[in-house]
């Protein structure tokens, strides 16, 4: 299953001494709620805080408390490999293994209880979750400080614990289980059993027995491992692998994000903005592992929302966000479609063995004249690349669409290469092929979910302008052969649409992220018909899509209050952790993350790709199948200039340097 050998570690560094003192604090009240704002640092000043800390990089996913540990609120750690095989192949949850019980007396120096002087800092430049606090024991106070970090290409994560009491006290360390029973005690410590595949976990001590005395500073280290071993070696004893020090971690944490932040959105504006914008980047670009098998669920390896699976959000909304960003990342969502497309042919099979189903019914048997080759991408897709949502988001056809125009927009990009040159929407073209039903008005797909997701019926926009682009093999026809519901006024979301709400943005995508060129032209009309109708406690992405159209109709002000409203309700928990939904505190939405960076990029900086050049664009180039990309910035007023480093445009760097009066592309470092 693993193609890889991976790692878990935790070392811990104790230090205390007679007479020794902590580190000065701010005396007299406790410190203030809110931090000062940093355009690096996340910070948290609540040890009550509920949300943990969240550290991933794509091959593991670590939740992580307000003592710096691992939280004890199941389940709180994930692999990317740890999925079932059967059934809906849901992500399994495990027991988190960076547990560690301090005590001192009978006082838990865990426990939030008693803490003073409290702060947990994420430093964006490097990583590295540093926590600190004053903890009131008796018979002397002890300043703590827990340094954090995740090896950014192994399994690896690393803790350092520092306990340096202002006087002599009994400090003791021991690991929690977490409910995991020992499989084997050593002298080193124990390991366990963790996941369905039964990896085994180390804990060890480097030096075994009673702690050291007598010294003012004494150090013990203690690690947490996936155990590489066999017992009963040929030298008698069990033989562990050296361990990993906690700044060789670190180290490989601050070295890789000093290269992932040679590519910067610098920002002279509000520095919350700055600070929302980089956290962005920071979550997103550490979320997928770029040489895996598996592309990023709408919470990635923080928790067991909609099973880990993959839905249209890693295509419509992650991928775009990191394309230029951080293209091996983008890379990684593609190249899953790619692997899943015998996958999405067996779909496309069995969807026509049990007579083409729709919402409401089957639609009968199969013209044996036509082509009976095609894609259909599950709603939900996993490890299988089959189609496993139980309930009716199944019928939610744009999704085989939604995937081909994301893989066309990697080939523009040369990200991928296609088998075919009328590929990526030549298959998933087959199956709308088969999908629709002559009507009088044109072609119609009849009883689909739209993305709205509150309405099951007939000839979705969206849907039907994605069959139109893959039955036209990757473009725009001069006329349209799907009904495109509309009145008198502009177009209509689907068929008897009554224009009275909404759950998310729908009909707009036919402007971005389609770019269908008549919506474009009466887009104004558009968002002032539908953009109030969504409903408040929709998700996030909603707010970013329509700040992009507010720019591109050059509605700066509105495109930049209705940006904040994509992400600052979204973000109240600590260290800017992306919520779905403004009532649903469940984090991370890597999908939320992705749309209010496209905002940025798309919107405000005015990147633009096509089939055809931006009229007055500040600059344009060339991509592969005659695609272009165009810049055409659209400055918030709140914000002086905008500097995007070293951004990837066919494997070579450019920087865009943007002011009110002027836009400025040159060549990368």
């Amino acid at each position: 299953m693993r193609g890889f050998c991976g790692l878990v570690l935790l070392s811990l560094v104790l230090i205390w001494g007679c007479g020794s003192k902590p580190p000065e604090t701010t005396a007299g009240k406790p410190p203030a709620v809110q931090a000062p704002l940093d355009p690096w640092v996340l910070t948290c000043l609540d040890p009550k805080a509920e949300e943990p800390a969240l550290l991933w990089n794509g091959l593991i996913g670590l939740r992580i408390g307000r003592d710096g540990l691992g939280v004890g609120k199941e389940p709180s750690f994930f692999m990317i490999d740890e999925y079932e095989k059967t059934g809906e192949e849901k992500i399994r949850g495990m027991p988190n293994p960076v547990r560690l019980v301090v005590t001192e007396g009978a006082h838990a120096l865990n426990s939030p209880e008693g803490m003073s002087h409290y702060s947990q800092r994420l430093d964006m430049r490097t990583g590295i979750l540093v926590t600190e606090w004053d903890a009131s024991t008796q018979p002397g106070d002890v300043h703590v400080k827990v340094e954090t970090a995740i090896h950014p290409d192994e399994r690896i994560v690393a803790v350092r614990y520092t306990a340096v009491p202002s006087r002599d006290a009994d400090l003791r360390f021991s690991f929690s289980d977490n409910g995991l029973k020992a499989e084997k005690m050593q002298a080193f410590g124990f390991y366990h059993g963790l996941g369905p595949s039964a990896v085994r976990w180390s804990v060890r001590q480097s030096a075994p027995g009673a702690l050291p005395t007598g010294d003012d500073t004494k150090k013990v280290e203690l690690f947490v491992r996936e155990a590489t071993w066999s017992f009963g070696s040929a030298s008698g004893r069990d033989e562990a692998p050296k361990p990993i020090s906690f700044g060789a971690v670190a180290d490989a944490s601050a070295k890789k994000w000093a290269e992932r932040w040679r590519t910067d959105i610098e920002i002279d504006g509000p520095v919350a903005d700055q600070q929302a914008v980089r956290s962005f980047m920071f979550y997103l670009r550490s979320a997928i592992y770029p040489k895996g098998e598996m592309s990023i669920s709408p919470f990635g390896l923080s928790n067991q929302m909609y099973n880990g699976h993959v839905f249209w959000d890693a295509d419509i909304w992650v991928f775009p966000a990191l394309a230029l960003i951080d293209p091996p990342a983008a890379q990684a969502i593609s190249n899953y479609r790619l692997s899943k497309a015998a996958a999405a042919q067996a779909n496309f099979s069995k969807w026509l063995r049990a007579s083409r189903p729709t919402a409401h019914g089957a639609m009968g048997g199969v013209d044996e004249t036509r082509p009976l080759a095609g894609q259909k991408f599950p709603w939900e897709s996993s490890v299988s690349g089959r189609e496993t949502a139980p309930g009716p988001s199944r019928f939610e056809d744009h999704i085989t669409g939604s995937v081909a125009f994301a893989l066309e927009q990697a080939v523009s990009l040369k990200l991928i290469s296609p088998m075919n040159p009328d590929e990526p929407a030549r298959l998933p073209g087959y199956f709308y092929g088969l999908r629709y039903e002559e009507g009088r008005n044109g072609r119609e797909i009849r009883d689909v979910m739209s993305p709205d997701e509150n309405h099951t019926g007939d000839n979705d926009l969206y849907t039907n302008l994605l069959a139109e682009w893959c039955s036209a093999g990757g473009k725009w026809p001069a006329k349209p052969t799907y009904k495109l519901p509309h009145d008198d006024k502009t177009f209509l979301t689907y068929d008897n649409d009554q224009l009275r709400g909404y759950k998310q943005a729908a009909a707009v995508l036919s402007i971005y992220p389609l770019q269908y060129p008549p919506a474009e032209a009466q887009a104004k009309a558009m968002m002032d018909r539908l953009s109030d109708k969504v409903i408040k406690n929709g998700p996030a992405m909603t707010d970013s899509v329509h700040s992009i159209i507010w720019s591109r109709l050059g509605e700066k002000d509105k495109a930049y209050e209705t940006w904040q409203k994509s992400w600052v309700p979204f973000t109240t928990s600590p260290f800017l952790l992306f919520s779905e939904k403004r009532l649903r505190p469940t984090t991370y939405f890597t999908t939320g993350a992705g749309g209010s960076l496209q905002s940025v990029l798309f919107g405000f900086l005015g990147f633009r790709i096509d089939w055809k050049q931006e009229p007055g664009a500040a600059w344009t180039t060339q991509l592969r199948r005659d695609a272009w990309l165009s810049i055409k910035p659209n400055l918030p007023k709140t914000w002086k200039s905008v500097k995007f480093k070293n951004f990837t445009v066919l494997g070579r760097p450019y920087t865009l340097t943007v002011t009110p009066a002027a836009a400025r592309v040159t060549p990368g470092e």
